[in-house]
């Protein structure tokens, strides 16, 4: 039983635009009357006079492009031919065999497994690399920091002397 049929739709009878069957007709799939003169279809009788009832077409409400035919679209579901009575359809293919099946998977799984700790052990290794790095950037980094400590004690020195050499100077200067 198809989906369709399953979910009760009626797809047989349903009201569709005129102008949007002319693709249906490309296929040969459905007759189809003739197509619109333009944006609004002429109703059968309606050539001179306006409508049937005795009244004006209305421009561009809408309906006048939608058909009043009820269209079948069980042409349209692909058809499969009948079996002929007493025919079975071709048997499916025989299951692999099961214990090949779970080989497979166990295969699968040791390849997973056996990935998973290569994936770990790179991460340890990339992680220590990284610490070891640390630690000698660390080192390095006391090491700059006490040189460059040195360096303004020697200068804080040379500026002290500095300091020392003009008082030294400037009281040479006033007892000469």
């Amino acid at each position: 039983m198809s989906l369709l049929a399953t979910l009760g739709l009626e797809l047989d009878r349903t009201l569709l635009p005129a102008s949007g069957l002319g693709w249906l007709v490309d296929y040969g799939k459905l007759p189809l009357a003739p197509a619109p003169l333009g944006p609004y279809e002429v109703l059968g009788g309606a050539l001179e006079g306006g409508l049937p009832g005795g009244g004006e077409p209305l421009a561009g409400d809408g309906f006048s492009d939608w058909m009043t035919e009820r269209v079948d679209f069980t042409a349209l579901l692909p058809l499969e031919p009948p079996l002929p009575s007493g025919a079975l359809p071709p048997p499916s293919p025989p299951p692999p065999d099961l214990e090949a099946r779970g080989d497979r998977k166990q295969k699968k799984r040791d390849q997973n497994k056996s990935a998973a700790l290569r994936y770990r052990q790179r991460k340890r290794a990339e992680g220590e690399a990284l610490e070891g790095e640390c630690q000698g950037l660390e080192a390095r980094n006391r090491e700059l920091r006490e040189r460059a400590e040195s360096v303004e004690r020697e200068i804080q020195y040379v500026k002290d002397l500095l300091i020392e050499v003009y008082k030294a100077r400037s009281q040479r200067t006033r007892s000469s």
